[in-house]
């Protein structure tokens, strides 16, 4: 959660004043004192960390229009035509939070669920005297095997972590969402998307490209680490949506040999994943 902005815009004034809710003040107080002006530039900033705690807990599911309007106010202590004020409109409001929402989090590596890094890693760990032979050089049927098993055990986790992410949530929401601001508000948000989505893809293709460099694999001519890593977030994502509304249809297993050539259980997904990997890389 981001720290209140409060602090930091004291006494810069991008604007006119904005008065408190006296009702507000005086019950803080104690007193019907004389309400307090509120620069507008901390006012916004109050506004839109109050919305975004509003929205913390579950991220958005459907879009802005769920924003309990009437709470925010309540949490800032402004009246709702000085919180609109203070941003020239409602539309405005909602096109900073949505601005908000999408800047970067603390820096941190992105990249699958820790829970299907931790499996994947096991993996890895468990079978590395596969990867290589005798002479240290990387043995291609044992790495892919690896590499394989590291995919069956480890997609049907990340397909149930995207769906319960509240950032990947808030991301598609966002999506949505941006339709219903007027045209001249819409490019900015549009903007924001597609640099939040390209910060994730980029850190997804050195993700790719350190895991696939230690089986020997490389991209296929043509191909770029960052395309696998859009068809990759497409296939897990697409899954996910089909499976939070319901098409539980589109979900099914079905017996293939795993890493010791016994039957096992794959999740298509993983098959379509390991299918997609085996298409767009390759040996050199």
């Amino acid at each position: 959660m981001n720290e209140r902005r409060a602090d930091s815009a004291s006494g810069q004034d991008s604007g006119l004043p904005v008065h408190n809710n006296p009702a507000s003040t005086a019950a803080r107080n104690g007193s019907a004192g004389r309400a307090k002006r509120i620069p507008r530039a901390e006012l916004r900033a109050r506004v839109l960390d109050a919305a975004q705690e509003l929205l913390a807990d579950g991220g958005l599911s459907v879009g802005l229009h769920q924003l309990n309007m009437e709470e925010l106010i309540r949490r800032v202590g402004v009246p709702r035509s000085s919180a609109f004020a203070a941003f020239g409109g409602k539309d405005e409001l909602l096109t900073q939070l949505m601005l908000r929402l999408l800047e970067p989090s603390e820096p941190r590596t992105l990249g699958y669920s820790p829970g299907t890094e931790e499996l994947a890693t096991t993996v890895f760990r468990t079978y590395a005297d596969r990867i290589r032979n005798a002479d240290g050089d990387i043995d291609p049927e044992g790495a892919d095997a690896v590499l394989k098993e590291s995919i069956r055990v480890g997609l049907a986790r990340n397909v149930v972590d995207t769906m319960q992410s509240t950032e990947w949530r808030t991301y598609m929401a966002l999506s949505v969402s941006v339709s219903s601001l007027p045209p001249a508000q819409q490019p900015r948000v549009r903007e924001a998307l597609r640099l939040a989505q390209m910060r994730f893809l980029e850190q997804m293709a050195d993700l790719y490209r350190r895991v696939l460099e230690r089986v020997g694999r490389r991209p296929s001519e043509g191909v770029t680490w960052l395309q696998i890593a859009a068809v990759g977030a497409s296939l897990v994502e697409g899954m996910a949506s089909k499976r939070l509304i319901g098409i539980d249809e589109a979900h099914g297993t079905a017996l293939r040999p795993g890493i010791d050539g016994e039957p096992v259980e794959w999740e298509t997904t993983a098959l379509a994943f390991w299918k997609m990997l085996n298409g767009l890389t390759h040996r050199p």
